[in-house]
């Protein structure tokens, strides 16, 4: 009775319509989180070559590790297991990334330790999601379940961005980029005009000249 009930209760169309719910909050987190990797890390005191080190291999690490994720929840017959345990991966992670900056010299490994974790949680859901996804979509059409999750999922990974530039924006502020290796490699007075703590480079001071300058330009 109670299974029966239960099985009534998830149809096809709730299983399918419930991952793509849960795939668009999650795209939201973490391709919001992506897009700030670089100036995170840049802040951090990573160079252009640390940055893409890590990303990259943490992009290497999402694809990769299927191979290995996927034939690993067949034999265990946890599907349902490795969905959780990857999606907590990334629901852990990217909100500990807030604490690197104020680790000091070790924020910098400990960041991209999380963005590894993190792009590892997506290798571990990621076959077994699929497979849980399948099986209920054969009940409403492959094509169709598969269309509307990926609809949904592209939403949030649409939308992750988009929220945090409109977080960034509402602030005004920006990770300092003063902070980065190749900032402060930059000639003098290159950023001059500009106010550098302010998202999109706006700023007064072009417009600010000491009081002989402007003497001299009358």
């Amino acid at each position: 009775m109670v299974r029966e009930s239960s099985s009534a209760r998830w149809t096809p169309w709730r299983v399918v319509l419930s991952f793509g719910i849960v795939s668009l909050l999650a795209d939201m987190v973490y391709q919001g989180a992506r897009s700030m990797y670089g100036p995170l890390l840049a802040s951090l005191g990573a160079s252009a070559f640390v940055v893409g080190l890590v990303t990259g291999a943490g992009e290497a690490m999402a694809l990769v590790l299927r191979l290995a994720t996927g034939p690993m929840a067949d034999r265990r017959g946890g599907h349902w297991s490795f969905t959780i345990v990857g999606y907590g991966l990334t629901a852990l992670c990217v909100p500990l990334l807030a604490v690197a900056p104020h680790l000091g010299a070790a924020g910098l490994a400990f960041a991209a330790l999380m963005i590894l974790a993190e792009r590892a949680g997506k290798a571990v859901r990621s076959p077994s999601k699929s497979a849980l996804l399948a099986d209920a979509a054969r009940e409403v059409g492959l094509g169709r379940g598969f269309g509307i999750h990926k609809a949904l999922d592209q939403v949030g990974a649409f939308a992750g961005p988009l929220l945090v530039a409109a977080i960034a924006g509402a602030a005004g502020t920006c990770p300092p980029p003063r902070s980065a290796p190749a900032a402060r490699r930059l000639p003098r007075g290159h950023d001059r005009g500009r106010d550098t703590g302010r998202c999109g480079g706006r700023g007064t001071g072009s417009a600010e000249r000491s009081p002989g300058s402007s003497a001299r330009a009358s």
